[in-house]
């Protein structure tokens, strides 16, 4: 069994297995975790649905009547049907795969966003933790802690998101916020 004094003398990174050379040589890893991982259909989806759901019911519609007349004819609804279902479905399935595929860490400086698509590898990304970080807390089921002004419509917000233990999370990342860290822009003032 290992003497808990040597343990003492090893650099922080060494007590945290995986992450030398990504955490600082006294940074703290104060909670880690996953999003749920269940399909999710919310307002944010319903506007990238909708031209699926109607391409769909064209095509269905097309399909059906253009089979009266020829079944090889009517096959040609089948790109349209195919292609709706994809926006349809695609959108709920890669976000589901997505947060399947994500891991989230808060240290005690910053909060770091891992993923590791197979079309995209692994990606490791961290957004520093200050008093000047915008924080939200999203209630839902699970809530999501989101950092960071909201970027519009094409820019998703990075945060902790679909996370069971928000309650527990929010206040530590509070507890980082008023530890009196100074803002990272002003680090080398």
């Amino acid at each position: 069994m290992p003497d808990p004094q040597d343990a003492q003398s090893l650099p922080e990174t060494s007590r945290h297995p995986g992450w030398q050379g990504i955490l600082d040589a006294d940074e703290q890893i104060l909670w880690q975790g996953q999003p749920d991982r269940r399909i999710r259909i919310e307002f944010d989806n319903l506007r990238n649905i909708m031209p699926g759901l109607f391409a769909v019911c064209f095509s269905l519609i097309w399909m059906y009547l253009a089979a009266q007349a020829s079944i090889v004819f009517a096959m040609f609804g089948l790109i349209f049907l195919f292609a709706g279902l994809r926006q349809l479905f695609g959108q709920l399935l890669w976000k589901a795969f997505l947060r399947s595929r994500s891991w989230y860490t808060l240290t005690d400086r910053r909060v770091i966003i891992a993923t590791d698509v197979p079309s995209k590898g692994r990606r490791l990304v961290s957004y520093p933790l200050d008093r000047n970080t915008l924080v939200e807390f999203v209630a839902g089921d699970p809530p999501s802690i989101l950092f960071g002004p909201e970027g519009g419509r094409r820019f998703e917000r990075p945060g902790f998101r679909h996370i069971a233990d928000a309650e527990t999370v929010m206040p530590l990342i509070r507890r980082v916020q008023q530890s009196g860290q100074p803002p990272v822009e002003e680090a080398g003032a």
